[in-house]
């Protein structure tokens, strides 16, 4: 077993990791978004704030290097923010693929939620919204935008909730 400086460091690290794939992949968002000129929907604003804190979660535990039963903590926190990410990219996922509810999209309690909130003024260049829900207008290895991101929440989820376990090897 390795000593509890080597623990907590390694956790560090993967905290760091967890950190640095959610920047990627937001920054990946603003590409897409900016460049590609594709809007994102109030569901793709939804899963941003989703990987937002999931990031800061890994930030925070890899900036504060817990010991022991801190990083089960920080480990759990983790987890169950990547698992509402799952559950809010697969509602996005299940929305692109029907219209009727796609439709719904458009003065729905998440957008009305978003609006009252005012979240898309804090950074605007990352919180605003102003496309549809029903778009599929990007795929890589014929998965979606709302597809990766269900692809990335479960790995983050699991690799969060193997954190602990894999700090210790």
């Amino acid at each position: 077993m390795a000593d509890p400086q080597t623990i907590t460091d390694r956790a560090g690290r993967l905290f760091t990791l967890v950190f640095v794939v959610c920047l990627g992949l937001l920054g990946f968002g603003l590409f897409l978004q900016h460049v590609k000129g594709l809007d994102p929907c109030p569901w793709c604003v939804v899963l941003r704030l989703a990987f937002i804190a999931v990031g800061l979660v890994g930030l925070v535990a890899a900036l504060h290097r817990p010991k022991g039963a801190g990083i089960a903590v920080y480990s759990v926190l983790g987890v169950l923010v990547a698992l509402a990410g799952v559950a809010a990219a697969t509602y996005h996922v299940l929305l692109q693929k029907d219209p009727k509810r796609a439709a719904a999209c458009i003065d729905s309690p998440v957008e009305r939620l978003l609006d009252a909130s005012g979240i898309g003024d804090w950074v605007p260049p990352l919180l605003q919204y102003g496309g549809p829900c029903t778009l599929e207008p990007w795929s890589l290895l014929g998965l979606s935008i709302p597809q990766w991101a269900l692809v990335w929440f479960v790995i983050l989820a699991i690799t969060l909730a193997l954190l602990p376990w894999l700090s210790r090897r």
